[in-house]
């Protein structure tokens, strides 16, 4: 479906974000960010002008390496960009004192984009069942292996004994009917073509094992660039907040953007589980996945969430 561009500046909610005096020279954001459905929300704001209309000129920077983004904000070649939250924790804690400048995907319970997958004929039943077994994650010390680890325990497992493997869903499938995994986190839109194969069932949702509301990506800045442009931060903050709002509940107009942009066939991403996007950004979103992640090592000590935030 096209998105009228008049239609969606009104459901967007043009006037929270006014426009700047004709005189006045945009500010330029360089923004990076991996083309993902993540990337949704900021695509629709800049495709109606939102952006522009808070004054801000946003040239997006495509890149696939969150490494290489976190040195590029790091650097001061990269404004702003979007981040798993834990490789924001991880920097946090090592000095690099980042801060989140505005929520991105969040995880709910009720529409997990991330699943725990085994092969329909696994002789395991629960994940007490996981001592001793390889689980494949996406990163290796990220939100959904921690998850897994506090989902094993809970079942009466234990967590110490398991194996885990990184590498990229696309690969997961085969990884589990090869026998070099027992157990996968699949992301979207790996996991629906995973699990429309019949090959596999669900085993349980590793973000839940955290928090049931979880704040999982987050643009952020360095906390240098925040504070000498905090009306930047604050415009920014504000144009991505009701974009979230809007692509939350606009998953079909916003086929077309992501599709262009990201590439990715736009019959595949009609069929997946959309991510949801933060529209208030709370502390409460932040801290369990700070607790978890000292509790299972990823950082040496918790911190108050609050350190984080814009």
């Amino acid at each position: 479906m096209r998105l009228a561009r008049r239609t969606a500046l009104g459901l967007l909610g043009a006037a929270a974000t006014p426009r700047p005096l004709r005189a006045q020279p945009l500010t330029v954001v360089r923004v990076g960010a991996a083309l993902d459905d993540g990337l949704t929300p900021l695509l629709y704001a800049l495709h109606v002008g939102a952006f522009k209309n808070a004054g801000l000129d946003v040239q997006l920077q495509g890149s696939q390496n969150g490494a290489a983004l976190a040195a590029g904000v790091a650097g001061g070649a990269i404004d702003i960009a979007k981040s798993a939250l834990m490789s924001l924790l991880t920097a946090y804690v090592r000095g690099v004192r980042f801060k989140i400048v505005a929520g991105a995907a969040l995880y709910t319970g009720a529409s997990p984009t991330t699943l725990l997958c085994v092969l329909k004929d696994s002789p395991m039943r629960s994940l007490a069942d996981a001592n001793g077994k390889t689980i494949a994650v996406s990163t290796l010390r990220g939100m959904d292996s921690i998850g897994t680890q506090a989902l094993i325990d809970r079942s009466g497992g234990d967590a110490s004994t398991v194996k885990f493997i990184e590498m990229p869903s696309s690969a997961m499938l085969v990884a589990l009917q090869q026998g070099r995994a027992d157990i996968a986190s699949i992301i979207t839109p790996a996991l629906g073509a995973a699990i429309a194969s019949g090959n596999v069932r669900t085993f349980g949702d590793p973000y839940g094992g955290i928090a049931p509301r979880l704040l999982i990506a987050a643009w952020f800045a360095s906390g240098d660039y925040v504070a000498r442009n905090p009306t930047v931060a604050q415009r920014f903050a504000r144009v991505m907040r009701d974009a979230n709002a809007y692509a939350n509940t606009h998953h079909d107009e916003t086929v077309p953007l992501l599709a262009e942009y990201s590439h990715i066939d736009p019959d595949v991403i009609a069929k997946m589980n959309r991510l949801v996007n933060v529209t208030t950004l709370e502390p409460s979103l932040v801290q369990p996945a700070i607790d978890a992640a000292a509790k299972y090592k990823v950082i040496d000590a918790p911190f108050p969430a609050r350190e984080l935030l814009l």
